[in-house]
């Protein structure tokens, strides 16, 4: 996203240290006012590609996830404006692809580093064409100044040339890159290539996991290729997508055991009229437990009533 052009405040240099014993769990304000916009107006704004919008969707909802389950207060906040005031005293906007900040933020409009109790954790930034020099310049020296623990940059591999994945195409050093915040200058963090599996692989100390960027998953449609590895688990959180064919095929194998109980109690007949009625519903696929709730019913219909009643059926679909 695009930087903005200085303006100038009444204010004192932020001090970019964390500040000791701070209650994280306080909400910090957020600001849509013409001072603190929350947007950019359209002419500026960096024309973004599928795949640069699937990757920061993909981290959005996987490190949403992640933190989550940990149970300490965070805030996640994807294309928003930053505003700080620089070295120099000048306030300045900086707009985030994704910032991640260890307490929670109450809106969804711009935010001020003046605002927050501490810096933010990490900035996750994927590079294009126009913007690529300034996601390792300004906004790199920016971040540094703000005292964001962790930055990376990841680049979108727009091409469909298998070998551009290993070397990138915006990046000097690959198609996934990061620093860490150490007495106030970034130091970069080793990211490994594995040319067998055509993988990208990287830790994140701040976030506590292992980034991933894979060759094969980003040549799907819809999948940026990138993901957040659990370290609960060891395994890659799931794409949306993968989790809804997950749950699709769980569906689907408690949807044949509940007709098979059907048919073994009732006769084929009633197995496959609760089968055909389960897909006209949105309610969800009926638990075990549940079914065999039904079928203390003594006959085949009173059965199906019980079905056609959960399943929120019509009298003409009945």
């Amino acid at each position: 996203m695009g930087i903005s052009e200085v303006w100038t405040v009444q204010t004192e240099p932020q001090n970019a240290a964390r500040a000791p014993s701070v209650d994280l769990s306080i909400p910090i304000p957020s600001w849509n006012t013409p001072e603190y916009p929350a947007e950019w107006p359209g002419s500026d704004e960096m024309p973004t590609v599928p795949r640069h919008v699937h990757i920061l969707n993909y981290l959005l909802t996987a490190l949403y996830h992640l933190l989550k389950q940990r149970g300490r207060p965070f805030g996640i906040e994807q294309d928003i404006g930053l505003h700080f005031v620089d070295s120099e005293g000048h306030g300045q906007r900086c707009d985030s692809d994704l910032i991640v900040m260890p307490f929670p933020n109450e809106g969804h409009g711009s935010l001020r580093r003046q605002d927050m109790p501490c810096p933010p954790d990490c900035v996750f930034e994927v590079a294009s064409p126009s913007t690529v020099h300034r996601d390792l310049g300004i906004k790199k020296e920016w971040y540094a100044w703000m005292g964001v623990r962790e930055y990376w940059v990841l680049d979108p591999v727009d091409s469909e040339d298998p070998a551009r994945f290993a070397s990138g195409i915006l990046l000097p050093d690959g198609s996934l890159m990061g620093w860490r915040l150490e007495r106030g200058r970034y130091a970069p963090l080793a990211s490994v290539w594995d040319a067998a599996a055509h993988t990208w692989s990287a830790h994140s100390a701040v976030l506590d996991c292992k980034l991933l960027f894979v060759q094969a998953l980003h040549g799907r449609e819809l999948d940026g290729g990138i993901r957040i590895v659990d370290p609960e688990t060891g395994k890659p959180i799931p794409h949306a997508r993968e989790m809804h064919g997950r749950m699709a095929e769980k569906d689907a194998e408690i949807a044949g055991m509940v007709a098979t109980l059907a048919t073994v109690r009732y006769g084929e007949a009633t197995g496959d009229e609760l089968q055909r009625m389960m897909p006209l519903s949105l309610a969800p696929v009926p638990n075990l437990r549940l079914v065999q709730a039904w079928m203390a019913a003594s006959s085949s219909e009173e059965f199906l009533d019980l079905a056609r009643q959960y399943f929120g059926l019509s009298a003409s679909e009945r």
